[in-house]
Formats: C-alpha cells, sequence, structure tokens
C-alpha cells in the first residue's frame, strides 16, 4: 500500500516520476520504492478508472443498495460500460461507498471458524459434546491457537447472549474477537463488511462497533484469529 501511495505521490511529476522513485530504490522496507515503480501504471489506471477494477469482488448486494436510489442509467452504466462524462460521474457517484476489496479468502467460512473457536474455548470439554463444535474443540488444543486464544473469562462473556441455534452466531462471536483488531483500520472493516452479503455485513458492522473498545489483551492473537 505504501508503494502505491508513492506512485500516486510521484504522478504530479509526470516524466520525471519513474526517475525520483529511482533514487529511492532501496530505501524502506520490503523494497517500497521498486513497488510503486512497478506498480505505477497500475496504481493510475485504477484510480483513474471510472469503476474500480474490485468492483466485482464486492458482494452484488452491496451494488444494487448502492444503485437503488440512483437513475436507471447508473445500473446500465456499471453492466455495460461508460460512454461519456455523464456515465463517468454516474459510475463514480454508485460506486463511492463501495472501497477496494481485496482478494479475501472465504469471509463467511473464516468467521466461522473463528466463532466457532470460541464457542469450544468457552464450553471447554463441554464442547466436545456439541456436534458443531468437536472440529473446533480439536483446533484450539493445538498451536498457533493454544494458549493464543485469550482469557477464557473473556470469550464466555462474547458468548454469553449468543444463542447456537442463532444461524449468526458464529459470526456475531468471531467479530468480538476481531473488534479491538480492526478499530483503527476502517479499511479493513469496510472490505469485510463488503465482500459478503449486506444483511450479514450489517450485523458484522455493529459488532465491530460495540466491541472495538474492548481490550486487545483480552482477545485472541491475530496469529490465532488467521490460522488456516
Amino acid at each position: 500500500m505504501i508503494g502505491e501511495a508513492l506512485a500516486l505521490i510521484a504522478e504530479p511529476l509526470g516524466d520525471a516520476g519513474p526517475r525520483v522513485l529511482a533514487r529511492l530504490r532501496g530505501f524502506g522496507p520490503d523494497g517500497i520504492a521498486v513497488a510503486a515503480i512497478g506498480s505505477r501504471a497500475h496504481v493510475l489506471a485504477a484510480v483513474r478508472a471510472p469503476v474500480p477494477p474490485s468492483l466485482r469482488r464486492v458482494h452484488p448486494t452491496w451494488i444494487e443498495h448502492a444503485l437503488d436510489q440512483l437513475p436507471e442509467r447508473a445500473r446500465t452504466v456499471l453492466a455495460s460500460g461508460v460512454a461519456g462524462p455523464v456515465d463517468v460521474w454516474l459510475a463514480r457517484w454508485a460506486t463511492s461507498t463501495l472501497p477496494p476489496v481485496g482478494d479475501l479468502r472465504d469471509a463467511v467460512g473464516w468467521l466461522s471458524s473463528v466463532g466457532a473457536d470460541q464457542f469450544a474455548f468457552a464450553l471447554g470439554e463441554q464442547a466436545r459434546a456439541v456436534p458443531a463444535l468437536v472440529a473446533a474443540a480439536v483446533r484450539i488444543a493445538k498451536p498457533p491457537r493454544a494458549g493464543e486464544l485469550g482469557p477464557k473469562r473473556a470469550a464466555i462473556e462474547r458468548c454469553t447472549d449468543v444463542s447456537l441455534d442463532d444461524d449468526l452466531a458464529f459470526a456475531r462471536v468471531a467479530c468480538r474477537a476481531l473488534a479491538p483488531h480492526l478499530a483503527a483500520n476502517q479499511l479493513a472493516r469496510l472490505e469485510l463488511m463488503r465482500s459478503l452479503p449486506r444483511t450479514l455485513g450489517v450485523v458484522i458492522a455493529r459488532e465491530l462497533a460495540l466491541h472495538a473498545r474492548a481490550s486487545i489483551d483480552h482477545c485472541p492473537s491475530w496469529a490465532a484469529l488467521t490460522a488456516q
């Protein structure tokens, strides 16, 4: 992302931009300047495009919601392409609330896994008697989850008011565990929400907001949350 920012900053320099970036070669972590040089054309094309290239990774229900209050022509523009200045304006208006969404892995499956881990941790040995939690009970006993799920009392509190009969139980609890990690990263929260059906994304937004102030020391480590 820093490399992409450098590429954009260098754009006003015109033809001198690549030469300036080249002088930064070797500076910064992971060859940031090199990445900027290599991605400059790609980044600029994406920024100038009326429709974000990553729109295909946004769940269709969010796109439909964005189009709901716009003229029918906006729908045609997103489906068929931009034909002129008015179409550019409509396309950018329609997608203004849709952030760039990266190649997220199966977000629903991920949240389900994280939530199941929290329920299994909260229930202890009793979790092995619940069919939906058997796999999680086995997972949390091994690295990188073992010893990295935070205090058990905190997991119990996250799960207390959520019933396993709720289809969104695992997603709710997962977001409560994730919330402090994502509290300062609005883009990450939006990416997660927009990659999922809107009905689920709205629930996720609420849980992330309500639990953002929880102590990160009471949450699973990032390594445990993102474990495969």
